[in-house]
């Protein structure tokens, strides 16, 4: 009876300790039972992509040249030629643009550029008139014709376009220069690197010759 009594007691300890302990959650099993296999569980795409940002707008490396806008895949075309009105760069950039105009009334010129969300493009596009006069690029992956860039220095345009260059001082900005490179005999516009003090180029710009100034950024 003694012997009977105490195995009761030692079955309801047992019974009383397993109540206790939590139960092991589903999601940490199947977390343990992946990680058992050797292989991390995979990352979802969304899970890293700011949901906010609409997708970045994929261009060729020779987006800009020197008769305009090239918003397609394919080599050699221009979607957007110089003298285009507002509607047309729209619809060839295809994505989200705004523009300066009421914060200039009054001015010649007004930019247009494209935003992804709050982000502010690397590409200005100049309307003089309502007309595409230019195009400035920030971009440092974008090429312009000839093959300078941005982050290029002074001594690298001019080796990249030997015997083309001409360097006038930036009378805005104290220490930086333009770098104008003649364009072909054929076309009717101009290619122009703008340096900071340090000789560094800092973003290029394609407009039509004589249509604006080095130094009209269309935001002053």
């Amino acid at each position: 009876m003694v012997i009977a009594m105490r195995v009761l007691v030692l079955a309801v300890a047992v019974l009383a300790l397993s109540a206790c302990q939590k139960p092991a959650d589903s999601a940490d099993s199947t977390r343990t039972a992946k990680n058992d296999t050797g292989q991390a569980p995979s990352a979802s795409p969304a899970a890293s992509a700011n949901p906010l940002l609409p997708p970045e707008r994929v261009l060729r490396s020779d987006a800009i040249g020197y008769d305009g806008f090239n918003g397609s895949d394919q080599a050699g075309s221009v979607t957007a030629k110089f003298g285009a009105d507002s509607a047309s760069v729209r619809q060839a950039w295809g994505g989200e643009m705004k523009d300066n105009r009421d914060q200039r009334p009054d001015a010649a010129c007004h930019l247009l550029y494209p935003v992804r969300g709050a982000v502010t493009h690397q590409y200005a596009f100049l309307m003089a008139g309502n007309k595409l006069a230019g195009i400035d690029v920030y971009d440092a992956k974008a090429i312009a014709p000839g093959g300078g860039r941005v982050g290029m220095s002074i001594a690298e345009i001019n080796q990249t376009y030997a015997g083309q260059t001409k360097q006038v001082a930036n009378p805005t900005f104290e220490g930086s220069a333009f770098i104008e490179v003649a364009a072909p005999q054929a076309k009717h516009s101009q290619l122009t690197f703008e340096t900071d003090a340090l000789g560094t180029v800092t973003h290029w710009r394609i407009s039509e010759r004589g249509a604006l100034e080095a130094s009209e950024s269309c935001t002053r």
